[in-house]
């Protein structure tokens, strides 16, 4: 980013301006350099500041001679924090930090598509290690994270006239190979469910909402009770809470449009959830003023005194349980594929269940649960294979009988 800069009387009526504009590919620092013409060092500071304003703007053609590393804080600041959301843009930040790596010293109008399919590769190659300190691949997935991030970056210095073209564009997108979900089969299931009884009123619903309802975790632990309607055996899902590194626990608005949803509630789910209320309104009562009352929002969950109860609680809950009964190694998310997968196999169409996934086009539950579709679409021809030999099977036998 460009710094104050500094002036330097060049003649009777004529003054240097000199800014820093952070450092070229080799390391060198850049200078934006400009003579102005003032009759005094106060009015030659009025243009020094003009001329910083502009460099910031990207209205200096030379800006694009800013590294990487520079344009990622330009862009953040101009862009990403006003447009995206805490936890997108913290994505991104630690995404970054590998390409800072790579490609942070580069001028980004020096950044070919030669150097970028050598980037790819490299992220592609065994480079970290697992729990048992073998070598591991990055996630297909997070290799398309640093695409993305520079796709979005690339065609902002463009829009913004600082490189003539997108050099991501002129290299192969990294695929990303979808593999089934991981979820419990009913036998499975049915055991976890037996042994879930067993645990804390609010755990057992933090499950039952992701697993009947298709709640996100992070939907999960923005409710609040005004959201519920316990009469109707509805929940409004409007909003979300996330932690984000330095920022703690917020609340955003749901992932998409589609996000913000009405799902039915069972009968069950009603009387648990009266349960949990009864149980928060008597833990208040006994801890009295050790109870941090939010004023602003009533919280499904809470910690034991009251306040906000972190997103990433309920996974260290589940591995804990996972462990003592010895059972398959499941996140929280993986109970909403369980809801998608067992309506989809009992034969409940693609729009409902997108509905209730809370996706923003049916086509996107159609790519996320391609092969289970297809295995339910080769299940009616099956059906309607028995259904035509039964049919034509039955007028035979009333033939049968009629010629009788």
């Amino acid at each position: 980013m460009a710094s104050a800069g500094s002036v330097q009387q060049a003649g009777k009526s004529s003054w240097k301006l000199t800014v820093s504009g952070g450092f070229d590919g080799s390391g060198k620092r850049i200078r934006h350099t400009k003579t102005a013409k003032c009759t005094s060092e106060q009015q030659a500071k009025k243009e020094l500041a003009l001329f910083v304003a502009e460099i910031e703007k990207g209205q200096i053609s030379t800006s694009g001679k800013m590294t990487l590393n520079d344009f990622f804080d330009y862009w953040k600041t101009n862009h990403a924090i006003k447009n995206l959301s805490p936890m997108t843009l913290s994505t991104y930040e630690h995404i970054f930090k590998r390409i800072s790596h790579a490609l942070g010293r580069k001028r980004i109008d020096k950044i070919e598509p030669i150097h970028l399919n050598a980037f790819f590769t490299n992220l592609q190659e065994p480079i970290l290690t697992d729990k048992e300190g073998n070598p591991a691949h990055m996630a297909p997935a997070t290799i398309k994270k640093h695409h993305e991030l520079l796709s979005i970056m690339f065609n902002k210095a463009v829009k913004w006239n600082l490189i003539p073209y997108n050099p991501i564009t002129r290299i192969e997108t990294p695929k990303l190979k979808r593999t089934p979900k991981k979820i419990y089969d009913q036998d499975t299931l049915g055991k976890f469910l037996l042994l879930l009884a067993n645990e804390p009123i609010k755990y057992q619903i933090m499950v039952l909402l992701a697993l009947t309802a298709s709640f996100r975790r992070e939907e999960i632990f923005g409710l609040e009770w005004r959201h519920i309607d316990l009469d109707n055996h509805t929940i409004h899902i409007e909003q979300a809470a996330i932690y984000v590194p330095q920022q703690g626990i917020i609340l955003k608005e749901t992932k998409t449009h589609s996000s913000n949803r009405v799902v039915s509630i069972s009968e069950s789910m009603v009387t648990m959830l009266k349960k949990h209320k009864a149980e928060e309104a008597a833990k208040q009562l006994e801890l009295g003023d050790k109870w941090l009352k939010d004023e602003d929002h009533s919280f499904v969950f809470t910690t034991w005194n009251g306040t906000t109860a972190h997103p990433h609680s309920v996974n260290t809950w589940l591995k804990k349980f996972i462990a003592s009964n010895d059972l398959p190694n499941i996140g929280i998310h993986a109970f909403r594929h369980m809801n998608a997968t067992y309506l989809i196999m009992g034969g409940v169409d693609i729009r409902t269940v997108a509905g209730k996934l809370g996706h923003a086009k049916p086509s996107v539950t159609m790519d996320i649960y391609s092969h289970l579709v297809k295995s339910a679409e080769k299940e009616t021809t099956n059906i309607m294979d028995k259904f035509i030999r039964e049919t034509t099977e039955n007028a035979r036998l009333k033939e049968k009988k009629q010629a009788k």
